[in-house]
């Protein structure tokens, strides 16, 4: 079947602009047969403007995205454009003015009772100065009555040892609540239904996971990769190189690792190392964010995620290096012979799934950190003006829910 005529109604529908039949006849398509659907050019560049309108009309909302949108005086007496065209101009890479203009229905907005957002970040999570999506989660919990759990995921392991953490969280609810609280198997309750969505490694855990426990395929309704480390990351390959003659000694991270990792990540916070000691081993958590050890584990399982028809949808982020905290400067520079539109980790193409069913949503303008991140506190700034993480992570989550829900992927 030629892929790009398989759906003539949507296709119709889609000249058309008739938005609600598309919506419509999508989410019933996905229903009969998700994978043929979400490979399919047509379905898939839908899919993208779609996202992109929802999180247009969540930030238009929201008026710490707007302020953030906003062009400084005396600009603003001659900037014509509308609000929407300055939140896309400022949150959405490279994003035409026309679709920026596009009128779309609002989503058909409800309660989300029978699937669980199980979150997986990434390297070194509780050890930065703030969690990722920290004041985000209680937000988006309270107005869609989702669970959102956030795995248990050691900062600073493999992502073979990691998967262990998602088995957890998916069997016995371990893990952290939208309230960052944590809950332990006593307290816990099973995951049914799941939206996996790993940020950086976290992505890279996810995928671990699933490979190891196919048999849980089955519970997860959609795949998100969140600046997700599927393809490995240039950078990653340097700091193993820095890491490689580094050596502990009587704690985890002290010692040649402790300080070739602040050389690293100077704001990580090794003080708040308290719990999980003996499991630490942070060459391996390195090691599989190379681009040798993505690369190995795509050519060796990359047909059986496939086989696993699970929706897959990734995003990516763009900055530049005026926008990236001083001390990821050299990070930017090294990506930029590869992908000028980096995101201060990863290049556009390391975000993506090469399965025919994986959509790219969005490039957001935004760098690594700034999109799971809120500000860290002045204290762990380092003289940085570029920690305030001013992306509109709200109205984006906002979004992805009411699309996932829309596609009938969320219930």
């Amino acid at each position: 079947m030629n892929k790009a005529a398989g759906y003539p109604k949507i296709n119709a529908a889609l000249v058309k602009a008739d938005y609600p039949t598309v919506i419509k006849l999508v989410r019933a398509e996905i229903a009969k047969d998700p994978v043929a659907v979400l490979s399919d050019p047509r379905i898939q560049d839908w899919l993208g403007r779609r996202y992109r309108n929802l999180f247009l009309n969540e930030a238009e909302k929201d008026e710490s995205a707007l302020r953030a949108a906003k062009v400084p005086m005396p600009m603003q007496l001659l900037d014509r454009r509308s609000s929407r065209e300055l939140l896309a101009a400022r949150y959405l890479k490279g994003l035409p003015r026309q679709e920026a203009q596009t009128d779309m229905p609002p989503a058909n907005e409800k309660r989300i009772k029978g699937t669980t957002l199980l979150f997986v970040p990434g390297l070194l999570a509780g050890l930065l100065p703030v969690l990722a999506f920290q004041t985000v989660w209680p937000r988006i919990e309270d107005r869609f009555g989702v669970r959102i759990l956030t795995a248990d995921i050691h900062p600073a392991r493999s992502s073979a040892a990691n998967a262990e953490d998602i088995k957890a969280a998916l069997d016995q609810g371990v893990g952290f609540d939208a309230d960052s609280d944590y809950v332990d198997s006593a307290t816990g309750k099973p995951v049914g239904d799941v939206v996996i969505m790993g940020y950086s490694k976290g992505a890279a855990d996810a995928m671990e996971f699933l490979v190891r426990y196919p048999e849980e395929a089955a519970r997860v309704r959609a795949f998100v990769g969140w600046a997700g480390v599927i393809g490995g990351s240039y950078i990653a390959d340097e700091s193993e190189k820095r890491l490689a003659d580094a050596t502990s000694t009587t704690t985890p991270l002290s010692g040649e690792i402790g300080r070739t990792l602040r050389q690293i990540v100077p704001v990580v916070q090794i003080e708040r190392i308290n719990r999980r000691l003996d499991e630490y081993d942070v060459k391996a958590g390195v090691h599989d964010m190379t681009t040798s050890a993505r690369e190995a584990f795509l050519h060796d399982h990359i047909e059986e995620l496939e086989a696993m028809r699970i929706p897959t949808f990734t995003f990516s982020g763009a900055t530049s290096l005026r926008e990236v905290p001083y001390y990821q400067a050299i990070g930017v520079l090294q990506l930029n012979n590869y992908d000028k539109n980096n995101d201060m980790l990863l290049t556009q193409s390391q975000t993506q799934m090469p399965i025919a069913h994986s959509t790219h949503l969005a490039a957001v303008r935004a760098h690594h950190w700034d999109m799971a991140f809120d500000p860290f506190p002045w204290y762990t700034r380092m003289g940085s003006l570029n920690v305030d993480h001013r992306f509109a992570r709200y109205p984006a989550m906002a979004a992805l829910l009411l699309f996932l829900s829309e596609l009938g992927l969320m219930k």
